[in-house]
């Protein structure tokens, strides 16, 4: 894997000095978010749902798995299995990144959130090179230990974590669907 980068110094946060519209003295704060990472949440549902736009940078991955983990502990999934949602995630997200956009910094991945009820459901939405899962080859574990191998186990990650996991092209865009059913607590398989 990359290392992942820093966001670049014109996206970071900085802290400005503005009069306190009250007692008009100055202070220090920091200015409002810029506009990218964005995020919304859809109007008129009942369950949670959520867009994220990130810049394709390695430097917002960690924000990639605080975001799913908060999102599946919201539609009901225990602490360790919201965990393991996050690094389903967090691997699609990086497939984007090295794969479809060949660690351009200058795209956008899209993340959607959606509670449907019985399932949790997470697509990644980007616009560069669309992945073949067929072309992806099974992974061999002893053989990928005893050989020392990084990196591609990814696509076996997410198959292992999660109960589905789709690949489409639509409108010019790739969008990879993964879904986890959800079951009451303490009834979560071994592994999953």
């Amino acid at each position: 894997m990359p290392p992942r980068r820093r966001p670049s110094p014109a996206s970071a946060p900085r802290m400005v000095r503005a009069p306190d519209r009250v007692s008009g003295r100055e202070e220090s704060r920091r200015p409002p978010p810029a506009p990218s990472p964005a995020a919304r949440v859809p109007r008129g549902r009942n369950k949670p749902s959520l867009i994220l736009s990130l810049p394709s940078e390695t430097a917002y991955l960690g924000l990639v798995r605080e975001v799913t983990k908060k999102m599946a502990e919201v539609g009901g999934f225990a602490e360790p299995v919201a965990e393991r949602l996050s690094l389903a995630v967090d691997e699609a997200a990086t497939n984007v990144l090295e794969h479809a956009y060949k660690g351009a910094t200058d795209r956008e991945v899209e993340l959607r959130f959606e509670d449907r009820g019985p399932d949790f459901r997470v697509e990644l939405v980007d616009t560069g090179q669309m992945m073949d899962p067929r072309a992806v080859p099974q992974v061999d574990l002893d053989k990928f230990v005893t050989e020392r191998r990084t990196g591609g186990l990814g696509m076996h990650l997410m198959e292992k974590i999660m109960d589905s996991v789709t690949f489409r092209r639509s409108a010019r865009r790739n969008v990879c669907a993964l879904v986890k059913h959800k079951t009451p607590l303490g009834e979560e398989p071994p592994g999953r």
